[in-house]
């Protein structure tokens, strides 16, 4: 891969608990090319979002970052004060939310919002940035753009609401944008729109995307590259046609096999993974995946496995899925 974009190395996050630390993020390292789309999947409390947040330093208390280290072309962001992070945060790195309204101020008008945005990162005068408020407002689709400029955020339906939060996301020119779950509070055909919507402004920017989802069928259409996540380690990352083609975790099979598909008499089937994904604090020893893997042997349950290359990608288990080849 040329050189990253983003490089997050050996980035470890934990919960302060009655004086104990418990790990929500373990010793997790990947990087994002200048222009690509990293998917980041994962069952909820996997630790996708957690290590997006940390990215741009939105950890919330009792969260904290324990160790690693986290680089925007170079600079550390993980060394950078909370000053020089708010810089960084829409200037050059965009974050879209699951709820639109966490990124839209309510009181203010979406017009605002949008100039504000521009005015603080690329220093324009009133007239253009009213000009390129209406030509984003424009760009995600919304119609009639000089009446959304004037409306507040209540005013707006939620699929209205997040193409803003989208357009405030890239308006000022961003490097690359962490999208967590952008589709999940919306309906299903308005999150059909938003993806196209999402997929045609990459296209058009360039912009680099972390894109975070338990939805396998939005990296497929999305992803570059697929990160997949569980309790708190990454345990698998290739690129989307190879993980899907042949998934060498069973972890990540599990998760293909879960999403649903035509089972070739009118319905839909779904495979679903046995067992629940262990809570922080009571991970087992050895492999996190282990009770409820269909390959686990004794090894499994007491050596955590590196994440090593297997093939084109690289795979965190100890008897790992042979590699299919395409028929």
């Amino acid at each position: 891969m040329e050189q990253p974009l983003l490089s997050v190395r050996h980035l470890s996050i934990g919960l302060s608990r009655q004086g104990t630390q418990l790990p929500v993020l373990n010793d997790v390292s990947f990087d994002v090319a200048p222009g690509e789309v990293l998917g980041v999947v994962g069952e909820s409390g996997a630790g996708k979002s957690v290590a997006g947040a940390a990215i741009i330093d939105l950890l919330v208390p009792p969260l904290r970052r324990t160790a690693g280290e986290i680089a925007l072309r170079g600079d550390r962001l993980d060394l950078m004060s909370p000053r020089q992070m708010h810089r960084v945060r829409g200037k050059r790195v965009g974050f879209i939310f699951q709820d639109p309204m966490t990124s839209l101020n309510p009181v203010l008008s979406i017009g605002k919002q949008l100039k504000d945005t521009m005015r603080t990162h690329l220093r324009l005068g009133s007239s253009e940035l009213h000009g390129r408020a209406l030509d984003w407002v424009t760009r995600v689709g919304l119609p009639n753009p000089e009446r959304i400029l004037k409306a507040a955020p209540h005013e707006l339906s939620g699929g209205q609401r997040q193409r803003i939060v989208i357009a405030l996301a890239l308006c000022a020119e961003p490097e690359i944008v962490i999208a967590d779950e952008p589709t999940t509070a919306l309906d299903v055909s308005v999150q059909a729109q938003m993806l196209d919507l999402m997929r045609l402004l990459h296209k058009e920017t360039g912009t680099a995307m972390v894109l975070i989802t338990h939805d396998l069928g939005v990296v497929a259409k999305m992803a570059d590259r697929v990160a997949v996540f569980y309790a708190g380690r990454l345990i698998e990352i290739a690129s989307t046609r190879a993980l899907f083609q042949s998934p060498r975790h069973p972890y990540t099979a599990g998760l293909i096999g879960a999403t649903p598909a035509p089972d070739g008499q009118g319905g839909m089937q779904v495979v679903a993974i046995p067992g629940a994904m262990p809570g922080v604090d009571a991970l087992p020893p050895g492999c996190a995946f282990h009770p409820r893997c269909p390959r686990a042997q004794a090894d499994c349950r007491t050596v955590v496995p590196p994440l090593v290359v297997l093939g084109t990608g690289e795979a965190a288990c100890l008897h790992p899925l042979p590699e299919r080849t395409a028929a």
